[in-house]
């Protein structure tokens, strides 16, 4: 009897034993998956707050790009240049819109070690005033910035370039060399290309060339790339004048928008101007452009990169009509 009771004993108490571990497994088990739980809301948390900053900062960077690009407007001077240094690499996507005087929406999104290499842009920043030629999306931590005057046959704006890459210019001449090197253009050398992965920009001809430029010149030119074409990547894109620049640092895409656009605002000066030729001639100062003004005010208003090497004789011949006038209504 007494061997049965204990028996008995031994079976009853086992069962709440296997309870108590049971027990004591289920609140660690728990405890762990809610510490795991706890600290991936803790990281995603952490992970978005960062987020949300690097879009408000990649926002105030975008705004920043048009204030820095200000003081290198060319102005009165042929030419300026600059350089944008980042912390980081930098993204810079740049949006052109070729509605009339058209803008840029300029975005930027900075990569990281954290999270997604690259956060979504910030918000796009509209720029109105600026022609800004470069590829749709580039990427780098120095930016090179350089501005030229285009005239036609007035001045209309200063072209600025964008580009974070490095180029070599072959087989140029005196006149572009000049040019660079008097600028100090840091990102183009000339024929000695040092730079592995730099691209290579032919004039006339050459091989291995990234970018092919050919030109012509009007009568009594100085240069022979007064206007012409450039091929780059497949493309061909028709310039003037300090446009050669433009085709070659930017995409065509960029550049077909921003040529729209400055011909638009080559139309309204002209209008500006057959105003002032009227006033001139209440002041009994004669002007014989007012003809030629109307005819270019059409010509170019809706003018687009196709129509740049039929423009640019009228232009030459309008420019030497100014010049021969005692009234002249540009200088």
């Amino acid at each position: 009897m007494i061997n049965k009771r204990e028996n008995s004993q031994v079976s009853t108490l086992s069962p709440l034993k296997y309870k108590k571990k049971a027990q004591f497994n289920f609140v660690w088990l728990f405890a762990i998956i809610a510490g795991a739980t706890i600290l991936v809301l803790a990281i995603y948390g952490a992970m978005k707050a960062g987020d949300s900053m690097r879009f408000q900062t990649d926002t105030e960077v975008a705004k920043s790009i048009s204030i820095i690009t200000d003081p290198l407007q060319a102005g009165f001077s042929e030419g300026s240049f600059g350089r944008i240094l980042f912390k980081q690499e930098t993204r810079i996507n740049n949006f052109c819109f070729d509605d009339e005087f058209g803008k840029h929406a300029i975005s930027v999104s900075t990569k990281s070690d954290v999270g997604e290499a690259w956060n979504i842009p910030g918000e796009q920043v509209s720029v109105h005033n600026k022609y800004i030629f470069s590829s749709e999306t580039n990427s780098g931590k120095e930016y090179y910035v350089f501005s030229k005057p285009f005239e036609f046959p007035y001045k209309v704006a200063d072209l600025i370039f964008l580009t974070p890459e490095k180029y070599c210019f072959l087989n140029a001449p005196d006149e572009i060399v000049e040019e660079v090197e008097g600028m100090n253009i840091q990102n183009i050398e000339i024929e000695n290309c040092t730079v592995e992965d730099s691209v290579k920009v032919c004039f006339g001809s050459g091989s291995d060339c990234d970018v092919k430029v050919r030109g012509s010149c009007f009568s009594g030119c100085k240069s022979v790339y007064n206007w012409g074409s450039v091929e780059k990547y497949g493309s061909n894109m028709n310039y003037v004048g300090n446009l050669m620049y433009a085709a070659i640092f930017s995409d065509k895409e960029i550049y077909d928008c921003n040529v729209r656009r400055l011909m638009h605002r080559t139309g309204m000066i002209a209008q500006g101007l057959i105003d002032k030729a009227d006033l001139m001639d209440a002041r009994s100062c004669n002007t014989n452009l007012k003809i030629d003004l109307i005819y270019w005010n059409s010509a170019t208003i809706n003018a687009t990169s196709s129509d740049l090497s039929r423009l640019y004789t009228v232009s030459k011949n309008l420019e030497n009509k100014n010049n021969r006038e005692v009234c002249g209504l540009w200088d």
